[in-house]
């Protein structure tokens, strides 16, 4: 009787294994074309998430730096997802407005201002799939027209600053539930990770070099480094040093 005891728990530990396995694999190899929503989805699933209480104070005043408004964009991006995550109308509105006000220093409010509008209305009805669809959009708008103003160093920042910020989020869900198992989730995977370093390192130099976005490749590298080294197994301190790495960017870069 024993023996068949010993023989379910260990049945159960290897699904447990298996499941936690099938998931990571489903966040990387060829699958890097990961999309936010369904990041905050994957995470969402598993953990006990309050996303009301993972908002930011609002954003200061439009900086002079053009790089840093970039990133700061990107983060607000990420806190669409956010709203719409948590099913918030108001709260998106707000976000979307700070996201016009940024579009404007670079030069982008006028295209961008009808989508953000659009996505406000539905957002109202509580059509949460079509918002996201909207969010989606408006981030491919911003960066395509970035690129078309021959800005790529700043469309690049706004992807960066929103899977930055989409991190800090999850770092926080996982950090905060104990009985969550994969927590390779909380930066989705390492190839993802591995992707993001790889598109900062593709930045021109001045712009590696800069102040402010010298500190973006500082932790990205701490952190590629430590979640390579995890062998796929990444420790609670992991997660947690990783989740103090993004509050200290966040706020350096986004909050001051």
């Amino acid at each position: 009787m024993r023996g068949l005891i010993q023989a379910a728990v260990i049945a159960l530990a290897l699904c447990g294994n298996q499941t936690i396995a099938q998931e990571s694999q489903a966040l990387s190899g060829p699958n890097l074309a990961l999309t936010p929503g369904d990041f905050l989805d994957n995470v969402g699933k598993k953990a006990k998430a309050r996303w009301r209480q993972l908002y930011r104070e609002a954003p200061p005043a439009t900086p002079s730096d053009r790089l840093r408004v970039a990133f700061m964009l990107g983060a607000l991006v990420g806190d669409s997802y956010l709203a719409q995550k948590a099913g918030d109308s108001q709260q998106f509105k707000n976000t979307n407005q700070d996201l016009i006000n940024y579009c404007r220093v670079l030069g982008m409010g006028e295209k961008v201002t009808p989508g953000f509008l659009a996505a406000a209305k539905v957002a109202e009805r509580e059509d949460w799939p079509a918002v996201r669809q909207l969010v989606s959009e408006s981030q491919a708008l911003i960066e395509n027209l970035l690129n078309e103003q021959r800005d790529e160093d700043l469309a690049a920042l706004v992807e960066l600053g929103m899977w930055m910020r989409l991190f800090e989020i999850t770092t926080v869900i996982i950090t905060n539930d104990d009985e969550f198992a994969n927590k390779n989730l909380c930066i989705g995977s390492v190839p993802l990770l591995n992707s993001l370093k790889a598109r900062y390192d593709r930045l021109g130099e001045a712009t590696r070099e800069s102040v402010t976005i010298s500190k973006l490749g500082a932790v990205l590298e701490i952190l590629q480094r430590h979640w390579a080294n995890s062998d796929g197994h990444p420790s609670a301190e992991l997660v947690g040093m990783t989740s103090e790495k993004l509050a200290f960017l966040m706020n350096r870069l986004t909050q001051k």
